[in-house]
């Protein structure tokens, strides 16, 4: 006969798994035989929550924190449903105290970041970074606390640059590339940065980067190539200027900057040629972005 906590093993593996209704049977059957015993009180809170039902879930885990009052995992799984139940003042309560008693709980400081971007205030944006990046400095490969901060880091970087805000961007954006140096957007927005930055051969290197992340990336071509003319390589930036003309020869914006590359070169018949009528139209390539596998994460 299977003990307490082999049941107890077994009904969190099938849980993970995502066999809900197989794990709610098992720790129903463990509380059958031992109703006060915590863990399965708390698993079977948080299973609860998954399944929309959060009031229960909370019943559940407020009967396993009065025989566990000390422990931080619980603590952070009540905020968790309280979050899910849009009641995020007490979910905010709740992460304190699970970090109080344990500060250097990651997955609680991620948790409290995703439930203060929730609020969707001004200073929302500022605060979660800040609380993912506390978790990011404890476990540096929490792919949770990683993603969600990349993606903050990438639109508020967007938004500051479009709005002039050149510094404040350039560090989210050097921020977002070093956390995931992958992303062609965020290379590309990086090297638009640094070049309004006045940084012109580090967004050199940034648009190098785009471009080799997504070799068709026509803005990324065209870009590459003004920069590189403007740190006096406009024999260089011919190369990128021709790529960026054969990923859309209908578009103007390629042929007219390779144009005046090439005339300051003194190249006016090659710029000349360019003036002829371009094959028929195509259509504009957009810059994919590569999709990031996200990984389950634990009932805690």
């Amino acid at each position: 006969m299977a003990t307490i906590l082999e049941a107890l093993t077994l009904a969190l593996d099938l849980h993970l798994a995502g066999r809900f209704g197989e794990a709610q049977e098992l720790y129903t059957r463990i509380l059958d035989a031992e109703p006060e015993q915590p863990d399965a009180l708390h698993y079977l809170g948080v299973l609860a929550g998954q399944i929309g039902r959060g009031e229960f879930g909370l019943t559940l885990i407020d009967k396993a924190l009065a025989l566990r009052p000390e422990a931080a995992d619980i603590h952070a799984n009540r905020a968790n449903l309280l979050r899910g139940l849009d009641r995020l003042d007490e979910a905010e309560l709740g992460y304190r105290r699970a970090l109080a008693l344990r500060p250097d709980f990651s997955e609680a400081w991620t948790d409290r970041a995703f439930a203060r971007h929730g609020r969707g205030d001004a200073a929302a944006v500022d605060a979660a970074a800040g609380l993912l990046e506390r978790a990011l400095r404890i476990e540096p490969a929490l792919e949770p606390a990683r993603e969600k901060l990349v993606d903050l880091l990438h639109a508020r970087g967007r938004l500051r640059l479009e709005s002039g805000q050149v510094t404040p961007a350039l560090a989210d954006l050097i921020r977002a590339a070093a956390l995931d140096p992958r992303d062609v957007d965020i290379a590309f927005l990086l090297g638009n940065a640094l070049f309004a930055a006045g940084l012109r051969a580090d967004s050199v290197i940034a648009f190098r980067n785009a471009l080799a992340l997504v070799p068709d990336f026509l803005s990324a071509a065209l870009n590459l190539g003004i920069a590189l003319a403007a740190t006096n390589r406009a024999e260089a930036a011919l190369a990128p200027l021709r790529h960026a003309v054969r990923i859309d020869p209908a578009h103007p914006a390629p042929r007219d900057t390779l144009s005046l590359a090439l005339r300051a070169l003194g190249r006016g018949e090659e710029a000349d040629a360019l003036a002829q009528p371009p094959p028929a139209p195509s259509q504009p390539t957009a810059a994919p972005k590569p999709p990031s596998a996200r990984r389950p994460r634990r009932p805690r």
